[in-house]
């Protein structure tokens, strides 16, 4: 068996009139082989897209006429072959096909990936929503959304307050966020489990401050307090905090996690399987993290095929915690020929060979690329803008 191609097919993502997730592409990675066989892998990089198909282009070249079932050595091909690392950009596009290769060998030997590498923990993945509060930042709109989750099954919901802070001690931001955790743990009660996500925004004495503040409320961890590659930052919140303190989407490498977790700057790690150059390094960063006795809670606010994808790691890690999930349009569900069945707070994992899912590219096709998708880095006002 060779891979005779790398085919890409990229969507966009915002449903006419819900004004959410706009502006975002998901990039669906399909490798066809000249035996029949397609393996589908998912490199979304929100608003990088023509920067990952460039490179997607470039890999493809290393991996035709080779035996797809060679899932080690093309990705170390891929990784190694280019004198340039190539950060985010190079990790998503190895990780799609990277990706695309598992789906291939599960197929070819009809198993599901999770039979690959030694068999499913659990057949329940438990899941927290993200993306749920919609646009508004006023603390009775985000109870409001909250109670909603929780009356549709959702057990666990993590939000983010995007809105831009002084760089230290903004108290007038700890008010609004302490606000927002209190009318929310209120009206969800104590057993719906909450996070909060910093999207790297807050310098370390602030993140001190927003912890306090999520500690009195119950908060399961607090996500990227300060700027992604900064370990020592990270470190001084996880030692003057008693919340757990989660990172590691923006990180692509399991050398990266290393010295978090090295530094005693985490407790939960959190890669993203279409950035971390895909399943196998991220099995890798699942299993360092076990090492250190921490957690694994894999970002991935992309596609229902990530979503899928994300479980078969998670049904295999002994140190899994919760796998992230995005609320987004109906019609993004449909993607997947076979929806990913949701209860009462967990997902199942598919039991089909591969991935156990296939794109739906009559779905696909209907929902366009986005060909602006870059965000502006300064507001109207000159404020500059979310990370």
């Amino acid at each position: 068996m060779k891979i005779s191609k790398v085919e890409t097919v990229v969507v966009g993502s915002q449903s006419p009139g819900t004004g959410r997730m706009a502006d975002r592409n998901f990039i669906f990675v399909r490798v066809h082989t000249d035996g029949g066989l397609i393996g589908l892998g998912e490199a979304t990089l929100e608003g990088h897209t023509s920067a990952v198909l460039g490179m997607l282009a470039d890999l493809e070249a290393l991996v035709v006429d080779e035996d797809p079932r060679q899932v080690v050595r093309l990705t170390q091909v891929m990784m190694r072959q280019k004198f340039w690392q190539g950060g985010v950009i190079k990790g998503s596009a190895v990780a799609g096909i990277e990706l695309a290769l598992w789906d291939i060998l599960g197929k070819s030997l009809g198993v599901p990936v999770h039979q690959l590498v030694g068999g499913a923990c659990r057949d329940r993945i438990r899941y927290y929503q993200n993306g749920w509060w919609g646009k508004t930042v006023a603390p009775e709109g985000y109870a409001e959304r909250a109670a909603a989750n929780v009356e549709q099954g959702h057990r666990a919901l993590k939000f983010s307050l995007p809105l831009a802070s002084w760089p230290m001690y903004d108290r007038e931001l700890v008010g609004t966020i302490e606000a927002i955790a209190t009318a929310i743990r209120d009206v969800v009660g104590p057993d719906v489990m909450l996070m909060f996500d910093g999207h790297g925004r807050y310098d370390p004495d602030l993140s001190l401050l927003i912890a306090r503040v999520l500690e009195d409320h119950d908060f399961a961890f607090f996500e990227e307090p300060v700027q992604p590659h900064r370990v020592d930052d990270t470190a001084r919140v996880a030692r003057g905090s008693r919340i757990p303190i989660a990172a590691g989407e923006r990180l692509e490498r399991k050398e990266q996690f290393h010295e978090f977790l090295k530094a005693d700057a985490v407790s939960v790690v959190q890669p993203d399987l279409a950035h971390c150059h895909g399943f196998g390094e991220a099995l890798q960063i699942a299993s360092l993290a076990d090492t250190y006795s921490r957690w694994l809670a894999p970002h991935g606010p992309m596609s229902p095929v990530l979503t899928a994808i994300s479980t078969h790691l998670d049904a295999v890690a002994p140190n899994f915690l919760i796998q992230e999930r995005l609320e987004m349009a109906p019609w993004c569900q449909e993607l997947i020929t076979e929806p990913l069945v949701m209860a009462d707070g967990f997902l199942e994992v598919p039991h089909g060979p591969g991935w156990g899912v296939e794109l739906d590219l009559d779905v696909c096709a209907a929902h366009p690329a986005f060909t602006s998708e870059l965000p502006r880095l300064f507001r109207e006002d000159g404020s500059i803008s979310d990370w």
